[in-house]
């Protein structure tokens, strides 16, 4: 379980786009997996990467700190745009929301597709790619899920 982070139904709708650009060939454990990583950016609350993230639509729009460019590629790339979720989808995002986060990613700050639009998945990094602060955790499918280093962002592995 995680911290309950206050929400309306936008936030909902626009974490279920999120979820479901980034991971729905992956089915409903890795858009639970990729949700989680979402509303975990905003329970931790840690500088300078998710410092003052105060809702889930902070987190979604975040850009990479000095450039300007979106964290996330469904942002960068539109796809996050044209997800139609459906209630299942939208209930996946209000229980994450309501702190049920995937057990596996619970821990889990970042993740990243190496091979988008690829049938396979290229072997995940040792670090997060711009993140060098950040330790390769799991994968899952295509994505490749990440934990920060022993003394970054403390606050949130209390």
């Amino acid at each position: 379980m995680g911290r309950r982070i206050k929400h309306n139904s936008r936030d909902v709708e626009e974490l279920a786009r999120l979820m479901m650009a980034e991971a729905i060939g992956e089915g409903a454990q890795g858009m639970n997996m990729v949700g989680s990583v979402v509303a975990n950016r905003v329970e931790a609350d840690c500088a300078p990467d998710f410092k003052n993230l105060r809702n889930i639509r902070h987190a979604i729009y975040q850009t990479i700190p000095g450039t300007g460019i979106p964290h996330f590629e469904p942002v960068l790339n539109g796809t996050l745009y044209t997800q139609r979720p459906k209630e299942a989808d939208l209930q996946r995002a209000r229980n994450l929301l309501h702190g049920d986060r995937d057990p596996r990613a619970r821990m889990n700050l970042w993740f990243f597709n190496p091979s988008p639009g690829q049938k396979y998945r290229a072997p995940c990094s040792p670090t997060m790619p711009r993140s060098p602060m950040t330790k390769f955790d799991f994968s899952h499918k295509n994505h490749c899920f990440y934990v920060a280093v022993p003394g970054y962002c403390e606050e949130f592995y209390r």
